[in-house]
């Protein structure tokens, strides 16, 4: 499959994440992926999820795009994450994680179905976004990493905890709805990654793991379905200065 974009530290594929893992034969260090969430607080029965199961031509069609926002019921997600969790996982070194952000309505429906793919559950790791979201009542500050694993991770340091608090993108910053700090992945690949290594995310969205991973002399693939965020993707990547990793 040819990338949408390529360089020396990064390479960036513009397709569906399975079809897209299914061609790839590379080994990977880690997985870091920030997948849409599909709760945002409404029930089942709440989000539209008429087109799950009809054939592509229809659903292009009637221009319904079944994995926007809240559109996906859980049951369709857990089944899709754990598909890509599973490949992934076969394509793992020995003693590697792999990080998984979500909500805290998705963690009991989640982790269960995400350890059946063949990796452990290791951790939930909070991220502390320095202030709370919209809302009433308890609003939302933080939001969480699952942690699986494949046996023993190797971990690079020795001060890890699990909460790390990094302020949020701010809106006018933002260049993707739900993007995370560039400071957030950069602490998460400093635990799970070494120079020189290869970092995955199969839900690549505006680009942050590989623009965090280029940076620290990581190895970053994304995958992306949204042509849009490849290209947003590719700039943000091609605008960082390229410092080599210990493997070259």
């Amino acid at each position: 499959m040819k990338p949408y974009y390529q360089d020396s530290a990064v390479t960036i594929y513009h397709g569906d994440a399975l079809e897209t893992l299914d061609s790839m034969s590379d080994r990977l260090d880690a997985v870091v992926t920030d997948p849409p969430y599909c709760s945002g607080g409404y029930m089942e029965a709440q989000k539209n999820t008429k087109a799950q199961g009809l054939r592509g031509a229809t659903v292009s069609a009637n221009g319904f795009r079944w994995f926007t926002g809240d559109n996906m019921g859980t049951v369709g997600l857990m089944h899709l994450l754990r598909s890509v969790l599973f490949r992934c996982a076969g394509m793992m070194n020995p003693k590697r994680s792999a990080l998984i952000f979500t909500d805290h309505r998705m963690i009991p429906s989640l982790v269960p179905v995400l350890e059946s793919a063949g990796l452990g559950y290791r951790n939930q790791i909070v991220w502390d976004k320095g202030n709370a979201g919209l809302g009433v009542g308890f609003k939302p500050r933080w939001e969480a990493i699952l942690e699986f694993a494949n046996g023993s991770t190797e971990y690079q340091r020795r001060d890890g905890q699990n909460l790390i608090r990094v302020n949020r993108v701010h809106a006018s910053a933002k260049e993707h709805n739900a993007e995370k700090p560039v400071a957030l992945l950069a602490e998460l690949l400093s635990h799970v990654t070494a120079q020189g290594w290869v970092v995955l995310d199969p839900f690549a969205g505006s680009g942050t793991t590989l623009v965090a991973a280029k940076q620290n002399g990581r190895r970053g693939i994304g995958i992306e379905r949204d042509e849009h965020n490849c290209e947003t993707a590719a700039r943000r990547c091609a605008a960082e200065l390229d410092f080599g990793t210990a493997n070259d």
